[in-house]
């Protein structure tokens, strides 16, 4: 009977921290200052970029990192994996810039040198989506 009782009183104290209303968001949250580090061994996902001039890859950590290109990376969209070229030791090394993105095709000329690696920012997002958007309206 104590046991209930003293889970009633738990429940009852528990109900209002749960009804709070959770706190206004305040500014954006600006991309980090630190120098981006991907790591090839937390690779999630990624995402192409109208424009074949870069990659935006997404790590276990849900970072969002772009990798820029130093020429136009062709055929990046017709494949479902993408590997990574590295000069660093193990996976746990960041891909930096000079690494490549390989792509295992026939027809491709070569891999793809990364010119830098940035985090992803909302703006960036934006202007993606509207390098898309005019893209898509010059085909029509």
């Amino acid at each position: 009977m104590i046991r209930y009782l003293l889970a009633a009183a738990f429940v009852c104290n528990a109900v209002p921290a749960f009804a709070q209303t959770p706190p206004a968001p305040s500014a954006p949250v600006a991309a980090p200052t630190d120098r981006p580090c991907l790591q090839q061994r937390n690779i999630y996902d990624y995402q192409l970029v109208p424009g074949n001039r870069s990659l935006v890859v997404i790590d276990l950590a849900r970072k969002r990192y772009r990798l820029n290109f130093i020429g136009t990376c062709y055929n990046l969209k017709y494949h479902i994996g993408i590997g990574f070229r590295t000069f660093g030791v193990g996976g746990l090394s960041c891909v930096d810039k000079g690494d490549s993105v390989i792509i295992r095709d026939v027809a491709t000329p070569g891999p793809c040198i990364i010119k830098d690696i940035q985090y992803q920012t909302p703006a960036m997002d934006q202007a993606d989506a509207a390098a898309a958007a005019a893209a898509k309206a010059k085909n029509n």
